[in-house]
């Protein structure tokens, strides 16, 4: 037999094993669900959580306490990947949980959850990604999994212009991005990250001016997938079109690896443009933190004003990318890890409150809850009190976390804005508590008792409180991973 050789060793890919096996999953779900039956579409659901389990502790079992390259060097596993990788995983989990009774009448079961598997595989690709290259293929696969998921329903036309909107911004920002890369592989001939900072740290001159400007349209591309004002136009259209649940999935996922992208960029490609990078991220997070916190106010769909409130918070979550230190990382997995339960429980009340003639998204809804459900009522006050950051629940160790880390960064001035913008978003949380406990019932509360929703809620209250008491080990896991990326 003649010897073969091939121009390349075979490449290791053990680090890629949790990938491997969600996108095989992914299409093994698709294929399975044309076998089965209508009335057992719910089995589907069941395999899509039993892949997210599956993929998540195949991450446990391949991560390593140091960086691992695959790939020919295109991806690492370190624990700060691992970990976020694992936020995404419970974070599609959750999304399925909440999507069972909400697709019991829905065609397509089996495409609609290979989808949400699908985007989180790009995630997964993009958190552990260590080229331009590579971040972009992620990048692509997650937001075209998405652009899908937000206009599933068809047939309501909201959903159609939302998905129809995102599409267009999300095309126009994935331009920006490319656009950006291409300055920055100009001057320095690579799309590896840490060759592409090297080459950077002994450019001067107009050979700079063009890095900066790629820099700009960088961060901008980058902002659009976080949500970040003002590149947020997509955000408010895109949650309240959407079905609920991919609402909620939407609005943890991808800022979980949109932020991790964006910490590996600055830390391994622009290191020698620290000064220009904070400039600019520091701007991005005040006007973040003042529209999203201003307009939400405004809002009577509690959709919309969730919406807004994530634009707030992700400017909140920059500042521990500011901070640029292992303290300031783990703040952004710490308060991404805390958002994913308090916005999980949030979604799955507004999916409780849904009934016939009533969609449960506007806040004059919920007056009187507590009256009728008082244990709803608490739970939804508590989740509310968390994402306002009252002490001691889990919100408030999040925005502690960065809050603390910008401080220690220098960065005071932004750590008080902070503060004070929390302080206003405070109002909007506040205010729907008040319609829970103190206004007078307006509809009758003939609420939907589904088990696996009232499940999430208990999980996710519980969760936050637990996290308000004793948020050490969760603040400790997320230090010991930032390690790996500082």
């Amino acid at each position: 037999m003649a010897n073969i050789s091939f121009p390349f060793p075979f490449p290791v890919i053990s680090p890629l094993l949790p990938e491997i096996i969600l996108a095989v999953l992914a299409m093994v779900i698709l294929l399975w669900d044309l076998l089965i039956p209508k009335e057992r579409k719910h089995l589907t659901a069941l395999a899509a959580l039993a892949a997210c389990l599956v993929t998540a502790l195949a991450v446990g079992k391949v991560a390593t306490p140091g960086p691992e390259a695959a790939f020919y060097g295109f991806f690492v596993l370190d624990p700060f990947s691992a970990l976020a990788k694992v936020l995404m995983l419970v974070a599609a989990a959750f999304a399925i949980l909440l999507s069972i009774d909400h697709m019991k009448n829905e065609e397509h079961v089996g495409e609609y959850y290979s989808l949400i598997l699908f985007a989180v595989l790009g995630m997964m690709l993009m958190a552990g990604a260590t080229s331009f290259v590579t971040i972009y293929l992620g990048m692509e696969l997650m937001a075209l999994s998405i652009y899908v998921l937000v206009g599933y329903q068809r047939n309501v036309l909201r959903s159609s212009e939302a998905a129809l909107k995102y599409f267009i911004l999300g095309a126009l920002s994935s331009g920006m991005l490319l656009y950006g890369i291409t300055f920055l592989y100009g001057v320095t001939g690579s799309l590896q990250l840490i060759d592409m900072g090297k080459a950077l740290a002994t450019v001067d001159g107009e050979a700079r001016s063009a890095v900066v400007l790629g820099l700009v349209f960088i961060l901008a591309g980058l902002a659009f997938k976080v949500s970040l004002a003002p590149f947020h136009m997509w955000t408010p259209d895109a949650y309240e079109g959407a079905p609920t649940p991919v609402t909620a999935f939407m609005s943890v996922a991808p800022k979980v690896a949109g932020f991790v992208v964006m910490i590996r960029v600055v830390v391994d490609a622009l290191p020698a443009l620290n000064a220009d990078t904070t400039a600019i991220l520091s701007l991005l997070a005040v006007v973040s933190m003042a529209v999203g916190n201003i307009a939400a106010i405004a809002q009577r769909n509690i959709k919309r004003m969730l919406a807004y409130s994530t634009v707030g918070h992700v400017g909140f979550i920059l500042l521990g990318v500011i901070a640029g230190s292992n303290g300031g990382y783990a703040g952004v997995l710490t308060y991404m890890a805390i958002y994913l339960f308090m916005t999980m429980g949030a979604f799955a009340l507004i999916m409780l409150m849904r009934r016939e003639g009533i969609s449960g998204e506007l806040i004059e809804d919920y007056a009187g809850l507590a009256k009728v459900r008082p244990g709803y009522g608490l739970a939804m006050g508590l989740l509310l009190f968390s994402l306002a950051g009252i002490p001691f629940l889990g919100g408030f160790w999040a925005k502690y976390a960065v809050f603390a880390a910008a401080i220690e960064a220098g960065h005071i001035t932004l750590a008080i804005l902070g503060v004070l913008f929390s302080a206003v978003g405070a109002f909007y949380y506040i205010r729907v508590v008040k319609y829970i406990y103190f206004d007078e019932a307006r509809v009758e509360f003939n609420l939907n008792d589904n088990k696996l929703l009232q499940a999430t809620v208990v999980l996710s209250t519980v969760a936050v409180v637990a996290l308000g008491i004793f948020p050490e080990p969760l603040m400790d896991l997320c230090r010991a991973a930032a390690v790996a990326i500082g």
